[in-house]
């Protein structure tokens, strides 16, 4: 039996060093009970360490994880994942660097 995969495209721009913002493509275990956020610690862990992301509380609470998934603003802790997603930062912020935003502004 084969793992299912969930195809993840996800915002990379790091402004000190980046001209322009690009999206990574990876490969992800899919299961329905993973979280955006437990998606992006498989990247960070297994597949991209460069990527950066906010976590906190993981329990819906504190906001921090906030993204934008497919077109819609969530929280990373508390929305399941899809087979195929495009993670971006919440739009309307300074971006610090890849899905990390400045919420002081």
């Amino acid at each position: 039996m084969s793992i299912p995969f969930a195809a993840v495209k996800v915002f990379k721009y790091n402004p000190e060093t980046d001209k322009t913002p690009t999206f990574r493509y990876f490969n992800v275990p899919y299961d329905k009970q993973y979280t955006i956020l437990d998606t992006l610690e498989y990247i960070y862990t297994n597949l991209d360490s460069s990527l950066a992301f906010r976590r906190a509380c993981q329990s819906g609470y504190c906001g921090i994880c906030g993204v934008r998934v497919n077109g819609k603003n969530c929280l990373a802790c508390a929305t399941y994942m899809d087979k195929k997603m495009k993670i971006e930062p919440l739009p309307g912020f300074k971006i610090i660097r890849d899905l990390v935003v400045d919420f002081e502004e």
